[in-house]
């Protein structure tokens, strides 16, 4: 592999230090001003509007667009990154938007730049269009699933601004983020006290969101990052219940994720939701919804509806799942007895089973013998759709 050589235009030297741990690239470069001349073979320009304001970066860095193969500008607020982004990006120039931790940057930077897989980052995030259509239940499910089909250590956080227990048994225990916030925020968690934090299903290891509610504001994506790190070398997996609103527990959630879930129903009102989200809020933080897969949840065969078809072309997404409606009684069952609807219904299971296995595979991990999928779950599609013959 041949090492990139890169020059940062920053006053941050952690973000040379993040780069530098990836091991991809040769020789980084840090500067407080632009040069007149940057330095020959320079592969990889970055620029800190911190440090370069966007005017002067299309005064005295427009002559390296073509110089050097790779730009990158770093947006350090929401409104500057929307006004840019088209005009940098007609340059060729890669716009990094705010609210990235420097790890994240990092990261974004290789996905540009090495011309090799990257390894993949166990991490799943789930996210809904909307309050009520089933984050919860159904980032659980998947993660209980996911730890039953491989065999391994799964670990589900709850970022969604709500504790998260409605199905699980907590037995009264001292556990979640309100327990550990302090010590994963300082760098100073240890693994053994991030499993202790967790209710344990099996090989299922969860921990529960926020009980403060006016606490969730004082959680940054940062330490979302420090918490999310301290679980992959803990757990062999990482499912994020990053919820359906937008804070910074939620967007650290969403920017820490590898494979990301939008979780959604056939009702406009979760559609024209999202859409709102997407305009007023994603644009301006550099979230594309292209990177998210969909899930149809509570759905319902009816020509009144739109199909799970129509509905991936809506949110212009790729489909990854369709969840049937559960009779509302059993809902409430689930609920009262603190089990996820898998465990009370068989066709509910084989559609969680399918993005389990669909995650197990994007995230190279491999199923048990005896788990692998039988056609159970392409009997279920069938019944629900038509064959499609």
């Amino acid at each position: 592999m041949n090492k990139k050589k890169v020059l940062i235009i920053s006053e941050n030297d952690l973000l040379k230090s993040s780069l530098l741990k990836t091991g991809y690239f040769s020789d980084i470069t840090i500067s407080g001003s632009i040069r007149s001349k940057i330095p020959d073979g320079i592969n990889i320009l970055i620029v800190d509007d911190r440090t370069i304001s966007y005017s002067q970066y299309m005064q005295d860095c427009f002559i390296y667009f073509k110089q050097v193969k790779s730009n990158f500008y770093i947006v350090s607020d929401q409104d500057t990154y929307l006004s840019i982004y088209k005009s940098l990006s007609s340059y060729g120039v890669i716009v990094l938007p705010p609210q990235l931790t420097n790890t994240q940057i990092a990261q974004r930077i290789c996905e540009a730049t090495v011309d090799e897989d990257l390894p993949s980052k166990k991490v799943t995030g789930f996210f809904g269009a909307g309050p009520g259509c089933g984050v919860s239940i159904v980032s659980q499910s998947v993660a209980q699933e996911l730890a039953d089909i491989t065999g391994k250590n799964v670990a589900l956080l709850v970022l969604s601004g709500s504790e998260g227990t409605d199905y699980v048994n907590t037995d009264g225990g001292s556990y979640g983020l309100s327990e550990i916030k302090d010590r994963f925020s300082n760098s100073i968690l240890s693994p053994e006290e991030l499993k202790a934090a967790c209710i344990k299903s099996r090989n299922l290891y969860i921990l529960p969101g926020e009980k403060n509610i006016s606490r969730i504001r004082h959680y940054h994506p940062e330490h979302i990052e420090k918490l999310v790190d301290l679980s992959l070398e803990t757990f062999d997996a990482v499912i994020l219940n990053c919820g359906s609103k937008v804070t910074g527990m939620s967007i650290g959630g969403i920017n820490s994720s590898g494979p990301k879930y939008l979780i959604t129903t056939q009702s406009d009102r979760y559609f024209n939701s999202f859409r709102k989200l997407e305009e007023q809020i994603f644009s301006h933080l550099g979230i594309s919804t292209t990177d998210f897969y969909l899930i149809v949840n509570k759905y319902v065969d009816s020509d009144e509806l739109r199909s799970e078809v129509d509905l991936a072309k809506d949110y212009r997404m790729h489909l990854s799942g369709v969840i049937p409606l559960i009779d509302y009684t059993l809902s409430i069952t689930a609920e009262r007895d603190k089990k996820i609807l898998s465990e009370l219904d068989q066709y509910y299971r084989n559609s969680i089973k399918g993005i389990a296995n669909t995650i197990a595979d994007k995230l190279k991990i491999e199923i048990l013998k005896s788990k692998k999928s039988s056609s159970n779950f392409k009997k279920f599609i069938d019944k629900l759709f038509g064959s499609g013959k």
